[in-house]
């Protein structure tokens, strides 16, 4: 399954929705920037869309709710790695009930990992995020927190929120 993301202004990706009602895109809007999410085995329908792989998932994202997009730089050389230690990681999330979605992605032409997640509001995040379970293993693998892990990524790694307006 190909993943799609685009961004841009809020009016902007507010319009690319209005124009493409018969596809099942999520719209999220973050501090000044809003991007648009789009899952498909088909062509992307964005001008200039970021494309991924999914390797895991969990659900079906809803338009509601608020979102943790993990931005990951890994070098070339250590994605199988990466993504061994990442797969085996994120399935903590599977039995999390706060989480209504999830997507780890795999970029197709650039070094970003991203991993997205659904919450149901910013508190759920929050208590996540404060849990034993997060600092001993989450954060050590999504925010590269080991020296071990530091050397796979190519850049420092960071978190985006945003949150997701229901349809009308």
């Amino acid at each position: 399954m190909n993943f799609y993301v685009t961004s841009g202004t809020p009016d902007y990706m507010e319009k690319l929705i209005e124009k493409n009602t018969q596809h099942p895109l999520i719209l999220l809007h973050g501090n000044g920037n809003s991007v648009v999410l789009h899952e498909s085995d088909k062509k992307s329908i964005f001008a200039v869309p970021r494309k991924f792989e999914v390797i895991g998932q969990k659900g079906q994202f809803e338009q509601k709710g608020y979102f943790t997009i993990y931005n990951m730089p890994i070098m070339s050389d250590e994605r199988p790695v990466f993504e061994k230690k990442a797969l085996d990681t994120v399935s903590m999330l599977n039995t999390n009930d706060a989480v209504i979605a999830y997507r780890m992605l795999r970029p197709v032409k650039e070094e970003t990992y991203l991993l997205i997640i659904q919450w149901g509001g910013p508190a759920s995040y929050e208590v996540f995020k404060n849990s034993a379970p997060y600092e001993e293993s989450f954060a050590q693998i999504f925010e590269g927190k080991t020296a071990a892990l530091q050397t796979m990524f190519n850049s420092s790694s960071y978190i985006t929120t945003y949150s997701a307006p229901p349809k009308e």
